[in-house]
């Protein structure tokens, strides 16, 4: 059972253990792993902070796209520079990198959905 403290806090003076915490529940929400009534409700009664880590989580994933978009393409050049890779290696590669970038989308294309629903409850509370 999971206690919801967040509710009591203002959001400026949760520390980054708070958040990270928080970050987790919203996690298992995304991925529709949330297992306890309760971490729903703690996410119900917390919209802005639900929102927030949304935003972030966001950012985060699109930043590891970016991030691992420039590596792949230096590491298929480094495949390419050795001979000791064959073409079918690093075909292999961005295979295997096209199959992450795929997971990565759809879990932002889950970020962007859970984002609108938690908007959409937020303008109905005002």
């Amino acid at each position: 059972m999971q206690t919801d403290f967040w509710a009591d806090v203002n959001i400026s003076d949760l520390t980054d253990s708070d958040i990270s915490q928080f970050e987790e529940i919203v996690l298992r929400d995304i991925k529709n792993k949330t297992t306890f009534s309760e971490e729903k409700t703690i996410l119900n009664e917390n919209l802005d902070l639900w929102l927030f880590s949304l935003r972030s989580l966001r950012r985060s994933v699109e930043y590891q796209l970016t991030s691992n978009k420039i590596k792949v393409k230096a590491t298929i050049q480094e495949m390419k520079d050795d001979p000791s890779y064959s073409e079918s290696d690093i075909v292999a590669f961005v295979l295997e990198e096209e199959k992450w970038r795929a997971n990565a989308t759809k879990f932002l294309v889950a970020i962007e959905r859970k984002t609108l629903y938690v908007k959409l409850l937020i303008q109905e509370a005002s």
